[in-house]
């Protein structure tokens, strides 16, 4: 499916009015931990990723824009970006989580571009889970402390 042809059926689906809250503490399943502030749609924060074998982590900031419970947000490393898409599931809960896809692009020299380019761009899936403590959110989606919801 084209990207406009996409946009243009967004554009017509029915808008949720709550605002997931996606500020806080998030891990996945590597173990690579991210905290993001939300203030309106803008997201910004910072992420680690231990996914590097016998490496320290590496971290990067975070960029990024949400809407109702759809997040998208990426991360420039040294020589290579990661972008996430994704949505809130069980916000309701007491273990929220976001469901992404991912794609990161890698620095390709242009004398190989013609033949690399593509080689170069890596997919996956992640899922974050909130981390403890399960502190209340301030209007911007920062944590204010607080007890685990019960």
């Amino acid at each position: 499916m084209q990207h406009e042809k996409a946009l243009e059926l967004a554009a017509a689906a029915p808008t949720w009015g709550r605002s997931a809250a996606f500020g806080g503490s998030w891990c996945n399943q590597m173990g690579s931990t991210m905290d993001l502030v939300v203030r309106g749609t803008a997201v910004t924060g910072s992420y680690e990723s231990l996914s590097r074998s016998e490496a320290p982590p590496v971290v990067g900031e975070v960029i990024g824009y949400t809407i109702g419970d759809l997040i998208s947000f990426m991360v420039l490393w040294e020589g290579s970006i990661t972008a996430w898409v994704g949505q809130m599931i069980d916000e309701d809960t007491e273990t929220p989580k976001i469901r992404t896809l991912w794609h990161m692009v890698t620095e390709v020299p242009d004398a190989d571009e013609p033949k690399y380019l593509w080689v170069s761009t890596y997919s996956g899936a992640d899922e974050f889970e909130r981390l403890p403590p399960w502190d209340t959110l301030d209007s911007e989606g920062r944590p204010t402390g607080g007890e685990a919801p019960e």
